[in-house]
């Protein structure tokens, strides 16, 4: 496993936590449970500026391209199915949060469409990166060589404190473990 899959990879691990309680949150209300309205920004919030804002643009500025220009297609391939889960994740994140700002005012039904939102995106994301590590990844690793892999990822770190800030990728997952810590993950 080369420098830049284990990256992602491990981005993967901590998306896949905050999913995992996103369907949590999603039975609890679904079961007639009151959600705090700050657990339900935070969740949405961490999809859209962690997964999107900088794993999916390491994705789409750095690592397809780098793919594409050592002959994996863009257009009809692997690649194509990836940046159309990612349109997809887009849309359901905007769904997440239209829901969780008007969960103030209308708690029920619009925590029922953020629950719906939310079982998704999960559905999504948790068949997109199987696609991604078992597919995607594999093939990297068998033509990125070592120093490939490792100036991918440097470039992952910089577009990184280029998205979303110097520190932002830590904190919003520290901001997560402590959210799942003090709510359980079902």
């Amino acid at each position: 496993m080369g420098a830049a899959t284990k990256l992602l990879r491990q981005e993967h691990q901590a998306i896949r936590d905050v999913l995992n309680f996103a369907e949590g949150v999603s039975v609890r209300i679904e079961r007639g449970e009151q959600a705090l309205p700050e657990v339900l920004t935070k969740v949405t919030d961490f999809f859209r500026r962690f997964v999107d804002q900088c794993h999916h643009h390491k994705e789409e500025d750095i690592f397809f391209p780098t793919l594409e220009k050592k002959g994996i297609s863009a257009s009809g391939g692997p690649l194509s199915v990836m940046l159309m889960e990612h349109e997809r994740a887009r849309g359901l994140i905007q769904e997440l949060s239209e829901a969780a700002e008007a969960y103030g005012t209308d708690g029920e039904i619009s925590g029922k469409a953020w629950a719906r939102a939310a079982w998704d995106y999960s559905g999504l994301m948790q068949e997109h990166f199987g696609k991604e590590e078992e597919v995607l990844f594999r093939m990297a690793d068998n033509i990125l060589s070592p120093e490939e892999q490792v100036a991918v990822a440097a470039d992952f770190e910089r577009l990184e404190r280029e998205k979303i800030g110097p520190g932002k990728h830590e904190q919003l997952e520290a901001m997560m473990n402590r959210l799942i810590a003090q709510n359980g993950k079902r």
